[in-house]
């Protein structure tokens, strides 16, 4: 898979290239909406559980270091988020396309997802240059950050596959996965630390693949730390094992995918 999206570079950077443009035609602020929803999203979680219920995450307290740890897990959550759901309606969306032309259709879920890590990337700098100027110096291991981002993309393109799959058939998938998200952000220390999980659930949390990536991004980025091999396996074991099972399951449905959108 990874030779074929290779030779279809050129056709993916056009479509990621179209997909940014589609995005930000005829606003004002442009890119800068990548920063600006997670900001209000972040102001909702600090006014409830920093002002209201007080809450401390950190050993320094205070919303703003709250605010930092809370911003460092949800901008990596909503661009993996938002990659999943473009992947899965990638076929769909650009029925015309697939219809009247011979490629690999893995190029279109490819290209989703690869755009929500451009502003992922866009965000994550804006973030860094706010740490820098606060006084995070970590420079030597902001360059683990694109390990981490290509790892994500993994994910989500391997969890893209099955439900651009599924998608393609029965359109009751998006609205589902949209509900699953929901539960699932709940189920990820993203508002929360692992910690704070009781012990007999902590397993599981752990081997839940969006927590290590949670955390990782918290480590390189507010902590300084670059994570160990151990802290991420779980992520990588899932990104590995979906990447194969999706390309499986769309391999399959994809013949059938021009006479069914």
């Amino acid at each position: 898979m990874f030779a074929q999206m290779w030779a279809y570079r050129v056709m993916i950077g056009g479509l990621v290239r179209r997909e940014l443009r589609a995005r930000y035609a005829g606003s004002v602020l442009g890119m800068l909406w990548t920063f600006l929803s997670p900001l209000c999203l972040l102001l909702v979680y600090v006014v409830v559980f920093s002002t209201i219920l007080q809450v401390r995450f950190t050993t320094e307290g205070g919303s703003l270091s709250f605010s930092l740890y809370l911003l460092a897990g949800l901008l990596p959550w909503l661009a993996f988020q938002e990659g999943i759901v473009k992947a899965t309606t990638a076929i769909v969306d650009n029925a015309g396309i697939v219809k009247a032309t011979h490629f690999p259709a893995a190029v279109l879920v490819v290209s989703s997802v690869l755009a929500t890590s451009v502003t992922l990337i866009m965000s994550l700098m804006l973030l860094v240059v706010t740490l820098m100027l606060m006084g995070y110096g970590f420079w030597w291991n902001l360059a683990y950050l694109p390990v981490l981002v290509f790892l994500q993309g993994m994910l989500a393109v391997g969890i893209g596959l099955i439900t651009v799959s599924l998608h393609t058939l029965i359109r009751d998938t998006l609205p589902v996965l949209q509900m699953f998200f929901m539960m699932w952000f709940y189920l990820t220390p993203i508002i929360y630390p692992l910690a704070y999980v009781p012990e007999r659930w902590a397993v599981a949390f752990s081997w839940n693949p969006a927590t290590s990536l949670i955390t990782a991004y918290r480590a390189v980025l507010l902590e300084g730390k670059i994570p160990s091999g151990t802290e991420i396996l779980p992520s990588c074991i899932w990104a590995l094992s979906l990447l194969w099972f999706g390309r499986v399951v769309f391999a399959r449905v994809e013949p059938i995918f021009a006479d069914v959108v």
